[in-house]
């Protein structure tokens, strides 16, 4: 009888932890103006309004933002609501379970450069997938690393001054001959498909440190 209380109890909790964080993780698109307003969601919105007006519906740029918005507000109102009454749960646990699952690819990606100061001379240390050049990349690779300074389409992390300091005190740690560090990122274009191929390029995001 005791067996079957408890086991009753524990296919209880497994469930409600399952509805939980089905309800906590769900994808809702949070989209807001100031997102619209980067150039990947202006590319966004010019891209879907094509899509749209081929598909026979009458809709211009600054509707579709609107609509964006709109719907996005909604959807985040009745998630806030069916999350609240788990609120607690979730902030004493602190197993909260929210991403955007990828919901945009950025066709301007920035491509991590760090380089030294040795002699006067800029030289390449590491960037990524670059095994000539792939100094620290076991550490610089590792998902948590990586996840402090590879750039969002908002632009670099919160935390990116204070990864520079790591890395630059890392650097010197191991390389006397090296009186300053510098990371900044190497930005290009990928065409959609039918597009024609951007050579250009351009450097994002320089920060140096010296000895």
């Amino acid at each position: 009888m005791v067996f079957g209380v408890r086991a009753h109890v524990r296919a209880a909790l497994i469930l409600f932890a399952l509805v939980g964080s089905c309800i906590e993780g769900l994808p809702v698109p949070r989209v807001d103006s100031t997102q619209l307003s980067r150039p990947v969601g202006r590319r966004e919105l010019e891209r879907w309004t094509r899509i749209l007006r081929g598909a026979g519906m009458d809709v211009d740029e600054t509707t579709l933002r609107t609509r964006v918005v709109e719907i996005s507000s909604e959807l985040t109102v009745v998630h806030d609501r069916a999350r609240d009454p788990l609120r607690r749960w979730f902030e004493l646990t602190h197993t909260t379970q929210r991403w955007s699952l990828f919901p945009v690819a950025d066709p301007d990606p920035d491509w991590m450069h760090v380089d030294a100061r040795i002699d006067g001379e800029w030289t390449l240390l590491y960037r990524p997938n670059d095994p000539e050049h792939a100094f620290l990349a076991s550490t610089l690779e590792y998902r948590r690393v990586r996840a402090v300074w590879n750039p969002g389409s908002g632009g670099t992390r919160a935390d990116h001054p204070r990864f520079v300091d790591w890395l630059a005190h890392e650097i010197f740690a191991r390389r006397d001959d090296v009186d300053a560090v510098r990371v900044r990122y190497l930005r290009h274009h990928v065409s959609l498909p039918g597009e024609p191929p951007d050579p250009e390029t351009r450097w994002m995001f320089d920060e140096v440190r010296e000895r």
